[in-house]
């Protein structure tokens, strides 16, 4: 819904006001004008400075009973210091009684005492106090994703419920009537009120939570139009459910911050020269080592470089002379303006401190996307050294980092390739192929080594992105890069904190990107967004607050990470295979596997097999120890290879299943497993690659085993076949993966 223009003028007006008097909150009857003006309903109220304005006629339209409050900026609790009260409409000398002692009662309480200046007189409103019927709807501006609206029960005791009983439903503005309708229908007390016939209420709630949310956005750093004011903080508590059926706003509060030059705004994904990050024309890395018995990352890094046959590599050490890279001799040039030609891209791997130099001295030879590999200086913090390098920086050059590993782009027959992740070879291998199709943006080196070694049989990923501390290039730019990129089909994130309006701005970019987007996010408690914030200088958001965004967005958030690592493979190597509906089956043989399995399907449903598939099954059962009826088969130690497959093939051919999982305890005497055996072509490892190869289904496999096996998982592995060490990892990923595709 849009505020109107009369609205905006009524608001602005009020904020006006308020802001001439020194004040950042608006008083009650002022959030009720404002509140009024937007189409929702608040009692009728009357405001005066003291007692003695106070009239009969002012009276006259209130009903048998009246709320009168103190007026003051300077209290907080006033209904627990007496400045809230319940009174009938008596005569006006009463009531101006009333107020006088109400006040002398507050002031009772303060050795200095506050400012109070008036009093409000506000239309009783009876209403049940019975859950469900009082709703405290607000918002808060948060630094990283703007504007959230919350929603949760209301009344006085609103803060102990939301401690103690349950959390507040918390929402991205602005939003429709409509999507307002869906998300209050998703509330746990529309049974409620759907079980006692009063549907309407939720129809009222939707209104109220949607004219709330677009007040909340219009005026913050994330609207479309830039205002004057931006409310941080506006809260009815409550909303109550009167029995004439009216949602009617009981009480308000509102704090607001003037819109000045120094007002952070929020930054749309910018793409801008990141194409030269992952296929540049001509690489610099600077500060390569001459010395070929010293350990120097820029070698390292070079030699990453070289070993992709790239010919528009260029070495700047600022002594000059030449090294010698895998039996090649290079230059190395003593800036980056003597290179004879022009590169795109700059890998920087010299001493932190020497980095504004490096950009302040070129004139000539200036890349469109620079790498900064270091850290920070020993010596200055963050915001030092933002401050320092945005005064040197040339303009539209886009940067990765600082602290950070770079970038790794596989080679293909449209791109040279790019790897800056300057591991050894020997220690850490990365390749990509023609199938490989997810990105890692991780603010992590750490995590991109892990999951490299993790997955080095599977080339599942197509780029890497280790972004570090993010001075330029957010995520929100490479998310918007990938989003287009056609060879991606999944995008990774581990991220551990956003910067100002990059938390809003990566969900208004995710809910509308058709591919899945799985996150990690570390930080989610007090101490681990502390332990974040010291390795990155980013801010960390509220994770609940990151909870509702990627529900909201569509975006896959996993709680653990070695969850996260699991479903990261099952969408890479099921990619292909998209299921139709969430009936799933199972082989297994042992008996413990099969419950596990049961236990842990999530919104998965277990198929019923056709008639035929119950006879074939029947038929395989040579010696009747076989439950065929269930649609998790266990087949027991005694199945061999060949009898193993033919179970999950049958089953996999039935046209009421949608996905499968096998699980193997390869220890059982009757598998080829072991080295060797495990090669041989009717091996269970090599049936179980033609069948994932042959049908269009998604199947995980999971094998409960150690170092013997290792042989026989690669197998599987490097054809493509996503392995799990356990039952419950692989239903789990398998869950989350067909989950995501029939939503």
């Amino acid at each position: 819904m849009n505020i109107s223009f009369e609205a905006v003028r009524k608001i602005d007006l009020i904020f006006d006001n308020a802001y001439c008097e020194g004040r950042k909150t608006l008083y009650e009857h002022e959030v009720y004008m404002a509140l009024e003006s937007i189409g929702l309903d608040v009692p009728k109220f009357v405001y005066i400075n003291n007692s003695n304005d106070l009239t009969e006629k002012m009276l006259e339209k209130f009903g048998h009973d009246i709320v009168v409050k103190i007026v003051s900026s300077d209290i907080s609790h006033k209904q627990k210091l007496g400045g809230v009260k319940v009174v009938h409409n008596h005569e006006t000398l009463y009531i101006k009684y009333v107020l006088d002692n109400m006040k002398k009662e507050v002031l009772s309480h303060f050795e200095r005492k506050p400012e109070i200046v008036g009093f409000l007189i506000v239309e009783f409103i009876p209403h049940t106090q019975s859950i469900g019927y009082e709703v405290l709807i607000g918002s808060k501006d948060d630094l990283s994703f703007g504007p959230v609206l919350t929603f949760s029960k209301g009344g006085d005791d609103a803060e102990f419920f939301a401690k103690y009983y349950d959390k507040a439903n918390l929402f991205l503005p602005p939003f429709s009537y409509d999507r307002a309708i869906k998300l209050v229908e998703g509330l746990n007390i529309s049974h409620k009120f759907i079980s006692i016939g009063h549907e309407e209420y939720l129809e009222l709630m939707a209104k109220g939570a949607s004219l709330l949310s677009s007040l909340a956005y219009y005026y913050s750093n994330a609207s479309d139009t830039k205002t004057k004011y931006i409310i941080k903080t506006l809260e009815v508590n409550p909303f109550v459910i009167t029995k004439d059926n009216r949602f009617i706003a009981v009480d308000g509060f509102a704090e607001f911050e003037k819109v000045n030059c120094n007002t952070q705004i929020m930054s749309e994904a910018n793409i801008e020269n990141v194409e030269p990050f992952f296929n540049p024309k001509g690489i610099a890395v600077i500060g390569v080592s001459s010395n070929t018995e010293k350990y120097s990352m820029g070698r390292e890094i070079a030699k990453l470089l070289h070993d992709l046959s790239r010919d528009d590599i260029y070495l700047v050490n600022i002594k000059g002379g030449k090294t010698i890279i895998s039996n090649k001799e290079y230059t190395l040039y003593s800036s980056i303006d003597e290179i004879p030609v022009a590169v795109e891209l700059a890998v920087y791997v010299a001493k932190a401190k020497y980095v504004f130099s490096f950009f302040d001295n070129m004139k000539v030879n200036i890349p469109k996307s620079v790498i900064l590999i270091p850290e920070i200086p020993s010596d200055m913090d963050y915001s030092h050294f933002r401050k320092n390098l945005s005064q040197v920086i040339k303009q539209n050059i886009r940067v990765i980092g600082p602290n950070c590993m770079g970038v790794f782009y596989g080679k293909d027959d449209e791109n040279k390739g790019v790897d800056t992740l300057f591991i050894d070879e020997k220690k850490l291998q990365l390749h990509s192929s023609e199938d490989s199709n997810t990105v890692l943006l991780t603010q992590s080196g750490g995590v991109a080594i892990t999951l490299i070694d993790k997955f080095s049989h599977l080339k599942i990923f197509k780029s890497i992105v280790s972004f570090g501390n993010k001075y330029d290039v957010k995520i929100v730019d490479l998310i918007k890069y990938f989003s287009n990129k056609k060879d991606i089909r999944n995008i990774a994130i581990y991220v551990e904190g956003f910067h100002i309006g990059e938390g809003r701005k990566f969900f208004e970019l995710a809910k509308d990107i058709n591919k899945p987007i799985i996150v990690y996010k570390s930080g989610k408690t007090h101490a681990g967004a502390k332990a974040a914030a010291s390795h990155t200088a980013a801010m960390t958001g509220d994770y609940d607050i990151f909870k509702a965004v990627c529900q909201q967005a569509g975006v896959i958030l996993i709680e653990d990470i070695k969850t996260y690592y699991d479903c990261i493979k099952a969408f890479s190597l099921l990619s292909d295979k998209r299921p139709k509906g969430r009936k799933v089956a199972g082989v297994v043989n042992a008996g413990f596997e099969a419950t596990v399995a049961a236990d842990e399907l999530g919104n998965l449903e277990l198929a019923i097999f056709s008639e035929e598939t119950n006879n074939k099954l029947k038929e395989f059962n040579y010696h009747g120890l076989i439950d065929t009826s269930s649609s998790i088969i266990d087949v027991t130690p005694m199945t061999g290879d060949v009898l193993y497959a033919k179970y999950i093939e049958t089953i996999i051919q039935d046209e009421s299943v949608d996905a499968m999982f096998v699980s193997i305890v390869p220890h059982a005497d009757e598998l080829r497993t072991l080295p060797n055996a495990c090669y041989e072509k009717d091996s269970l490892a090599n049936l179980l690659v033609n069948i994932v190869k042959k049908h269009n289904k998604p199947i995980v496999v999971s094998v409960n085993a150690g170092k013997f096996y290792r042989e026989f998982i690669s197998i599987m592995e490097e054809r493509g076949i996503a392995v799990y060490g356990d039952i419950k990892s692989s239903v789990k990923a398998l869950d989350t993966f067909v989950s995501y595709y029939t939503s």
